[in-house]
């Protein structure tokens, strides 16, 4: 149960009680109240062991597009996030503001991105080389680096790069469904295990 009391004055709580679905309901709370960022802790599927996210938190990182979400896994406490994963194919165009949360999280803490590209053949398209060199000029004032995985399994390739690397954190841009369903559903998260649980941050 989260606990009201707070001593720090830059926080403030506030409790809002409804009748609805979930996702319908924090839907209606962004529009009302400005929201900028949901942030949900999860312990999984009434615990069930190997499911990390529940299916609460799948449903708001893949249906929420009002404005970004960070999901907590159970038992995570808070660290720096010196390392930063942000898996991508690079087929779709990157926007400023819909990276302005990772840059902000990452100018503010000093992390380190690793943009990482998944694939069978490392070899680019023109469209893809274009979009990359896009991504480059948005993270020019943060740390970044490329990384590319041959992997005929895009969710085994991330998972086993966060893992290895003791990642901090893995950021993405959830376009409509296709990545979403083909990188964070929850097959992934059970893969993840118990021993790489990091925070997950859907950027809209």
């Amino acid at each position: 149960m989260l606990k009201l009391h707070n001593d720090n004055p830059k926080h403030a709580f506030h409790t809002i009680s409804t009748y609805n679905y979930l996702s319908e309901a924090i839907k209606r709370t962004i529009a009302e109240k400005d929201i900028d960022l949901i942030v949900m802790g999860t312990q999984g599927a009434s615990g069930t062991k190997g499911v990390i996210f529940g299916s609460n938190t799948v449903k708001a990182m893949e249906k929420i597009r009002e404005c970004s979400v960070m999901a907590i896994p159970k038992n995570v406490k808070f660290s720096i996030p010196k390392e930063i994963v942000f898996p991508t194919n690079f087929k779709a165009t990157f926007k400023r503001r819909k990276l302005s949360y990772l840059i902000e999280i990452a100018k503010m803490f000093e992390s380190t991105v690793r943009v990482l590209y998944v694939s069978k053949k490392h070899d680019l398209t023109e469209l893809q080389e274009i979009n990359k060199q896009l991504l480059q000029d948005i993270m020019e004032p943060i740390k970044y680096n490329f990384h590319n995985l041959t992997e005929n399994d895009v969710s085994e390739g991330i998972t086993s790069f966060v893992e290895s690397r003791n990642s901090d954190m893995i950021a993405f841009i959830n376009h409509k469904h296709f990545f979403f369903n083909s990188v964070f559903s929850k097959p992934l998260v059970k893969e993840i295990g118990y021993k790489a649980i990091v925070p997950i941050l859907a950027l809209h």
